[in-house]
């Protein structure tokens, strides 16, 4: 998107500027300091389609944008000594500093719309102005100190330094004036970087790679699950909790040909970056024992399945569950537009979304899938509550020839805003040969209830509908539950 590129453009421009500025240093770089914050959120958007970007956050960009310039003519005017004697005499420098901060606090304002309404909330709850007074109060004490250097260095006369006293305080005094309203952009800001880390977490997801096991805090691990193929942990990764997932009995206990395996998949997986995809920070291979062990380190989702939060929660409010629904979407987007030709999921359903803190959703089962395949052993499916004819398209029900294309898995998607809609277990009691009968004898559709919003009801029903070029796509989805979700927090 246009607006992004230049927004972090002019960013880049002022990082530089900060490093050639002769006075304010201290003021300057906390702008600086400033700016790097709110602009992780843009960094987030960067990597969005621009279907996905509303026209509201567009505007917030746009308006960003406009103050970015004036700050980089701010930052630009102290690079220039002959601008300290200007400045400290030029009491409208300090009111532009001002307008700059106050507009940014008004684009964090607009950013803020991105976080989840939890998020948001909290944050806002927690503005303090302490904090940032204190910084301001010392920045300008930092670079009243510098200033005076300056002057001496410059041999001025002792007067003239009583006139540069005189006029600092009078700055000092109208930074503390301003201390306030800056306190709020820069907790704003901050919270924000927060909200954006936990969405997005620390560990870029190019990195994912070989990871050793002492890298791996092993007093941390926690019991998970265990199955027969492999047993579920938690554990700390560089100190950041993550799922571990350990693999028993390998099939192949040569380390160099998964080692193999592992490098060419995660030329794939580098594609992959999503705050709606689960990251995989690597493999992690012990040699220490007679035998190989080999485990799967990825990102932890404290809440477990879509499934297990529907069933322990089935009274989750609406907006919740629409922005649970986008998350979602976005994932299965994000996985159907990587690359020049699309990938498909291929085993869609509420098992395979891991639900994260603040109720953001993951899609997961696909990453790593060829190395993970290469080391455990065949074994029976897990038997879940859901039947898993539930998410095979009425076609697919109809033949086992039918191929497994993208309506295919929309219609599995839209089983899955089902779900997310009415907590309940799709087709529950139901054998394969009844829902075989219901869903392609008889065009059967579940109702979605009453108090469902209607338009969250038309989607749901677009992506269960029996011809498959009725279906949306990923992207179509994701429009219509942004445009929702939008509706409902304006009506709320």
């Amino acid at each position: 998107m246009e607006v992004v590129e230049k927004v972090l453009s002019v960013a880049h421009i002022i990082y530089a500027q900060c490093e050639q500025v002769k006075c304010c240093k201290h003021q300057c770089r906390r702008l600086v300091y400033r700016v790097r914050i709110l602009l992780r959120p843009v960094e987030v958007l960067r990597a969005q389609p621009p279907k996905q970007i509303s026209s509201q956050v567009e505007e917030t960009l746009q308006q960003l944008l406009e103050t970015l310039e004036k700050a980089q003519e701010l930052v630009k005017k102290y690079s220039q000594t002959n601008w300290l004697q200007k400045f400290l005499k030029a009491s409208d420098v300090m009111e532009e500093f001002a307008r700059v901060n106050e507009r940014l606090g008004d684009a964090a304002q607009g950013l803020s719309l991105l976080l989840q309404a939890e998020h948001k909330q909290s944050f806002l709850e927690t503005f303090q102005r302490d904090t940032c007074s204190r910084e301001d109060s010392q920045d300008t004490k930092d670079d009243k100190a510098l200033w005076e250097e300056l002057l001496t260095r410059s041999t001025v006369t002792k007067d003239a330094v009583d006139n540069v006293h005189n006029d600092v305080r009078h700055v000092g005094t109208k930074v503390e004036d301003v201390g306030s309203r800056v306190e709020e952009v820069r907790q704003m800001m901050q919270k924000l970087q927060d909200a954006v880390m936990k969405k997005d977490n620390a560990i870029p997801r190019e990195e994912i790679t070989e990871i050793r096991m002492e890298d791996l805090t092993k007093t941390s691990w926690t019991f998970l699950m265990d199955s027969k193929s492999h047993t579920l942990y938690k554990g700390e990764f560089y100190k950041y909790p993550v799922a571990i997932k350990v693999f028993k009995n390998p099939v192949i206990t040569s380390t160099e040909k998964v080692r193999e395996i592992f490098r060419k998949e995660i030329e794939t997986m580098k594609k992959f970056e999503s705050p709606n995809i689960l990251r995989m920070y690597g493999i992690c291979i012990d040699e220490r024992g007679s035998s190989p062990c080999f485990s799967i380190v990825m990102e932890y989702c404290e809440k477990g399945t879509l499934r297990d939060v529907l069933t322990r929660k089935p009274q989750l409010p609406w907006e919740t569950r629409i922005r649970m629904a986008l998350d979602a979407a976005r994932g299965l987007y994000r996985l159907h537009q990587t690359g020049e030709k699309s990938k498909l999921h291929g085993c869609i359903n509420s098992t395979k979304f891991l639900v994260a803190k603040g109720y953001c959703v993951k899609l997961s089962g696909f990453e790593l899938s060829k190395t993970e395949s290469s080391i455990k052993r065949s074994c029976k499916k897990k038997v879940t509550d859901v039947p898993a004819s539930a998410y095979i398209s009425p076609l697919g029900l109809a033949s086992l020839c039918h191929k497994y294309d993208m309506p295919s898995e929309i219609y599995s998607f839209g089983i899955v805003l089902w779900e997310i809609a009415t907590s309940k277990i799709p087709f529950e009691g139901c054998s394969s040969q009844e829902i075989y009968q219901k869903v392609y004898e008889q065009r059967y559709q579940d109702p979605v209830g009453e108090d469902c919003p209607s338009h969250l009801r038309d989607v749901i029903n677009q992506c269960r509908a029996f011809e498959p070029s009725q279906r949306p796509s990923a992207e179509e989805i994701v429009d219509s539950l942004i445009d929702i979700y939008g509706k409902i927090n304006t009506a709320s």
